[in-house]
């Protein structure tokens, strides 16, 4: 290998989530500076055994690992193997990187210590998290939109491919037909016009399989290009995948026309061979038509698949304006948030915004439900947030929230309102698994107080069928909640429905002179009196 360095242009921006994965991409950089190694002798010198799926990236996978993105321990390895010259010199590398992550680990602050938090680089730290997490969901939309085109254009290529196969077998099968038939006509020579018109459906046969043919080649290529493309566009929503859920740990092509499969004419014998041969010069057109598509779609995915690749970059070499524009806005707290609330709006109109919400972590959620606690303007979207995390939050998720809210001061109205909300509208086997979840998270007071809103605001008709799935103790205190916030006309129906659902003993109790606000459980467990909503604090900010 020529001496001179690396062959190769200059490195492209460091783009890891994290400073280690950016420390150890520039280390697996200098390796192959080292061995003086282009990104195409890295990508030659890879094998199936470096990878636990078998398979070898892409050369734009290769490239995005090399910035710091995916990076993983067999990657490591097999860049460690490709730049070594031997054993020894490969567990050299490789220690450089345990060196490496050991270092980053002692100073890195201890899990759990204590510290205070910035609000102004709280709200920096924010803004990035959101930044990327939009630019990623919007990559990762348009990576899978092309996976599913791409599989789409392998099924249609490979089927082609066959539909080919099967003509050009076909048209061999004729041509040594009518290859026997011009021989034995040759034998009689008081025939001459028969022989000629063999003879000429010969020719013509035998121009249509060399076309045939050139289709089929044309038709594999095409295949093949399908694939590669579409175990690329796989790798990069692998990567993109990877990348988001990192991220979250802190915090369409239409239809392909329709394939030749009728239009394959059929060669029997008994067909009249001259129509026979106008349908094959038809469907011959039809597949070159079908193909110049197909490439035409071909090409425009990979120029898609592509360019986002070059966005990265041209992304990558705005970053660092871009942080020092962020350092110099934390100096004014209200520019920080008037640029969070205006990126939560813009988050706040997508489709998937449901989904944005519950994969942010617990922390992140209330911190940007106390931001926009801050604007009149973005008033009713904190109460959309909690309306989202009772209606379609997983029964952890929703102990959690509940718990980092009466950890906040002001907090205990905004758990109130949340499971208010969850008694009123999620269905009774739902409310079983967060009231079995929150006793299970020692989250006693707040299981009553959900099961006393369903009490409160479900209408009768649901109330039987909660009732059957929930023990007599706690089937009290949804009735207690009835006897206590109902009005008389809702207890006369809920009483009747009890009784004609074999529910007798709660029918029973509804019927009692019991007072209002006051119930015989609510004497016994001491948690009832701490249940009340706070109104009085319901749409002030949280604090800390």
């Amino acid at each position: 290998m020529p001496d001179g360095g690396r062959r190769t242009r200059q490195w492209s921006q460091l783009e890891g989530a994290t400073k280690q994965d950016n420390e150890v991409a520039a280390l697996l950089r200098s390796w192959m500076d080292g061995a003086q190694l282009t990104l195409n002798d890295l990508e030659s010198r890879l094998i199936p055994e470096h990878f636990s799926n078998g398979r070898i990236p892409s050369r734009s996978t290769i490239s995005v690992r090399l910035k710091g993105k995916g990076l993983d321990d067999g990657f490591i390895e097999a860049v460690a193997d490709a730049c070594s010259k031997d054993a020894a010199d490969r567990q050299r590398l490789l220690q450089q990187v345990a060196t490496l992550k050991s270092r980053r680990a002692r100073l890195s602050p201890p899990q759990g210590a204590a510290r205070v938090p910035d609000p102004a680089a709280l709200a920096t730290e924010l803004i990035a998290v959101q930044r990327q997490s939009l630019t990623l969901q919007g990559k990762l939309g348009r990576a899978l939109e092309r996976a599913a085109a791409l599989e789409r254009e392998c099924s249609t290529t490979n089927r082609m491919v066959m539909v080919l196969l099967t003509m050009v077998d076909k048209l061999q099968h004729r041509i040594t037909t009518l290859t026997a038939k011009r021989d034995r006509l040759r034998d009689h020579a008081r025939q001459p016009q028969r022989s000629d018109t063999v003879h000429e459906q010969l020719v013509r046969s035998e121009e249509q399989r060399q076309d045939a043919e050139a289709a089929l080649k044309r038709a594999q290529d095409e295949r093949g290009k399908a694939e590669r493309l579409a175990e690329e566009a796989a790798e990069q929503v692998r990567c993109l995948t990877e990348e988001l859920d990192r991220l979250r740990g802190r915090a369409g092509q239409p239809d392909n026309p329709r394939l030749l499969t009728a239009d394959d004419p059929s060669l029997s014998e008994t067909d009249d061979i001259d129509a026979a041969a106008d349908d094959i010069d038809d469907a011959l057109a039809k597949a070159s038509r079908h193909l110049d598509d197909g490439a035409q779609r071909l090409d425009r995915l990979a120029h898609e698949l592509h360019q986002d690749e070059a966005l990265d970059n041209a992304v990558a070499a705005t970053t660092g304006s871009n942080e020092q524009a962020e350092q110099s806005a934390a100096k004014d707290p209200d520019h920080l948030l008037q640029e969070v609330l205006q990126l939560f709006r813009e988050v706040s109109k997508k489709a998937d915004f449901a989904e944005f919400i519950l994969e942010q972590s617990v922390e992140d959620t209330v911190e940007m439900l106390n931001l926009l606690l801050h604007s009149d303007e973005d008033f009713e979207l904190a109460f959309d947030m909690l309306d989202i995390v009772a209606t379609k939050g997983a029964p952890s998720h929703i102990c959690a929230f509940i718990a980092a809210l009466r950890a906040r001061g002001n907090g205990d109205s905004y758990a109130y309102y949340l499971l208010n909300v969850i008694g009123k509208e999620r269905l009774f086997p739902q409310i079983t698994s967060i009231l079995d979840a929150l006793r299970e998270s020692q989250q006693a007071a707040d299981a009553y107080q959900m099961l006393a809103a369903v009490g409160r605001e479900r209408p009768y008709w649901f109330l039987p069928a909660i009732l059957s799935n929930l023990s007599r103790a706690d089937g009290m205190w949804v009735i207690e909640a009835v006897a206590a916030e109902r009005n008389p006309a809702d207890i006369d129906v809920i009483r009747t429905t009890m009784r004609f659902n074999g529910h007798e003993h709660y029918a029973e109790f509804l019927s009692s002179p019991l007072p209002r606000k006051q119930t015989s459980l609510a004497a016994t467990d001491p948690s009832w009196t701490d249940l009340g909503p706070v109104h009085d604090t319901l749409g002030q900010q949280l604090t800390v």
